[in-house]
């Protein structure tokens, strides 16, 4: 998912080039020296030249003529496709044939089918007049233009030839030996999609409403986009699958919909078979094409009924994902719970934040874990997937910039960071602010809180400045009708001298790639993880839906965007000492961003008008492709 606000980045006094090594300190938080050289190369150049030793370098100037010829500049290449089926040696967890046995009794699987009119019949609390009346308040000016469920086809070989190669000039000598840096053979490498934003038939096959569905909803006066046909991937995702595993992509995340599995939302409620039976094709066809399947358990649809701040919203999550994690836990290997929960308890209408909305949060994930590991007995690897842009403080040498910059990542990160990865409490520059009516953790919560993501998750699309509020950050803090409280911290992506930190997009997102190696260094330095997932990270360039279909499939500054992340995604692993894990592109076609189509993230094409929904690749899903085959050891 594209995030949905407006986040910042910390600026130390290194760009692209900094040194391996850095350091700060700050209340709790300590960064320690922690870069290191461990490559097993060293970059070649010559001596810097002296006043009196002039350079080394010399070049003959011959002019000269020679028969003339065109020269061919392009060389035509064919995509490579995984091997498939993929034949998984290993089950994550017991069958469900075994496993079943693990869920509560009296379970009732059951049929759906949307009646608006069945509300006038009376069959009890679950029965289809009762689901006809959560629809009740949900209808739409648009409907699925099919409800069928599409065979894949082979992909087109004129569709896998390779776009013209990139121009790149001589290296200078900071990257001269970037080329010897390879990631594992392990890397998790792919491309993510989410289910509300891609599926569409939010009505279809039993699937109850979610909080998201009133996105778009009638009488829609400001014209909104809304999910009901999205992508129709509901019904297309064979196409879908084959297209990635055509170009050869090994992972591909995706989220559930809550709904769609139990349409009620709440423990207890009957379970949807058809939400059941498609989303076990979906994994099959994964392993089908040959690729791994990453799930997301909620990716920001809750049901309707059950936001974070229901107090109900633990039990009910984990009676939802016992149902998921026993159907599918024998072939998926790796789990997220939420995603970016840390920026989803503010409410959006009134701008309040909903600070229950924490520990419900916490809790819910953490009894997640808990049942997949010590109960369902799981092998796999269960995270929580954050939100953060990280915030650089808009003048380094300033003490209440820096403390602005790492104020906004206690409020985005170490609120849940903390408690999860290493817990402790909720940060105190977030405790001691008026307003903020969490209750501290007791030392039991904290202990079963903690340790309950087996790596660090994010999507740290890009960077910004923070810089404190005029009256400053104690004043605000003090103050609960201050227009900036709570955070009290001012973001801009301007930095002092005037000038953009880098190339902006149509949305939040910066191509500004000096900042990577310091998003990846503030989480392994803070929070020590095991292995950070860059979970979602990618690019919407400026207007790209206004121009032709030929122009938006040559989308260069999107292939810029993810080359330059990636390549200091290395220097990060081989210069810093982070064990990056993964990076997954958002997102895998260009979706709904949550009432918007014009918000274009996608590394293909989506045509909307020809009511097939033909799905067409951009050059940048090729140049992300080439870039993880030159780069994964072999």
């Amino acid at each position: 998912m594209a995030q949905l606000i407006v986040l910042s980045a910390i600026y130390f006094s290194a760009a692209l080039a900094s040194p391996p090594g850095y350091g700060w300190s700050h209340s709790s938080h300590t960064w320690p020296q922690g870069g290191q050289w461990n490559s097993h190369c060293s970059p070649v150049s010559a001596p810097e030249p002296t006043a009196t030793s002039p350079a080394t370098c010399s070049a003959t100037r011959t002019a000269s003529y020679r028969p003339w010829s065109y020269t061919v500049e392009t060389t035509l290449r064919y995509a490579t496709a995984l091997p498939s089926p993929l034949t998984l040696t290993t089950a994550y967890a017991p069958p469900y044939s075994q496993a079943s046995t693990l869920l509560p009794t009296g379970l009732t699987t059951t049929s759906y089918s949307l009646n608006r009119n069945a509300t006038t019949s009376n069959d009890g609390q679950y029965g289809q007049s009762a689901y006809a009346a959560l629809w009740a308040a949900i209808s739409y000016n648009t409907s699925v233009p099919f409800t069928t469920t599409a065979s894949a086809t082979p992909v087109a070989s004129n569709e896998l030839v390779y776009p013209p190669a990139l121009y790149t000039p001589c290296p200078s000598s900071a990257d001269a030996c970037i080329s010897c840096y390879k990631l594992p053979k392990d890397f998790v490498w792919g491309v993510a999609g989410s289910a509300f934003q891609i599926e569409g038939g939010l009505q279809e096959d039993g699937r109850g409403p979610g909080a998201l569905d009133v996105n778009g909803a009638l009488p829609n006066t400001d014209d909104l986009a809304n999910g009901e046909v999205a992508n129709m991937n509901y019904y297309l995702y064979k196409q879908d699958i084959a297209r990635l595993a055509a170009l050869g992509l090994p992972y591909y995340s995706f989220s559930i919909s809550w709904t769609r599995i139990v349409p009620f939302g709440t423990a207890g409620s009957p379970i949807n078979k058809a939400g059941l039976d498609h989303y076990d094709d979906v994994i099959n066809t994964c392993l089908q094409y040959g690729i791994k399947p990453i799930v997301t358990l909620v990716h920001v649809d809750l049901p309707f009924a059950i936001p974070y701040q229901n107090p109900e919203f633990p039990d009910a999550l984990l009676y939802y994902a016992k149902q998921v994690m026993t159907h599918y836990g024998d072939r998926v290997e790796y789990w997220a719970t939420l995603n970016e929960p840390n920026i989803g308890y503010q409410n959006y209408t009134t701008g309040a934040y909903i600070w229950d909305a924490v520990p419900n949060v916490l809790n819910g994930h953490a009894q997640v874990y808990h049942w997949y590991k010590e109960v369902l007995k799981g092998t796999g690897q269960i995270t929580i997937k954050f939100a953060n842009n990280l915030a650089v403080p808009l003048d380094s040498t300033n003490p209440d910039d820096t403390r602005a910059a790492l104020r906004y990542q206690d409020f985005i990160l170490g609120i849940m960071g903390n408690p999860i990865f290493l817990g402790t409490q909720y940060p105190s520059e977030v405790m001691s602010t008026a307003g903020v009516n969490l209750t501290a953790l007791t030392a039991s919560e904290l202990a079963y809180i903690n340790g309950t993501s087996d790596f660090w998750s994010f999507d740290p699309y890009t960077a910004g400045f923070a810089t404190s509020p005029p009256n400053g950050i104690d004043a605000c803090a003090a103050n609960i009708r201050d227009p900036n409280n709570p955070y009290c911290v001012i973001n801009t992506n301007v930095q002092k001298d005037g000038w953009l930190n880098g190339q902006a997009s149509f949305a939040y997102a910066y191509i500004a790639p000096q900042y990577v190696r310091q998003q990846l260094g503030y989480v392994w330095d803070v929070y020590k993880p095991k292995g950070v997932l860059i979970a979602e990270f990618g690019f919407n360039p400026y207007m790209e839906f206004t121009k032709t279909v030929e122009a938006q499939l040559y989308d260069l500054e999107r292939t810029y965007y993810y080359q330059a992340f990636l390549r200091e995604t290395l220097k990060s692993i081989y210069e810093d000492g982070v064990n990056v894990i993964g990076a997954l592109g958002w997102s895998f076609a260009d979706n709904d961003e949550f009432t918007s189509y014009d918000q274009q993230y996608g590394l293909q094409h989506v045509n909307r008008t020809n009511g097939l929904f033909t799905r067409s690749f951009k050059r940048s899903i090729f140049d992300f492709v080439d870039f993880f085959h030159e780069f994964v050891e072999k």
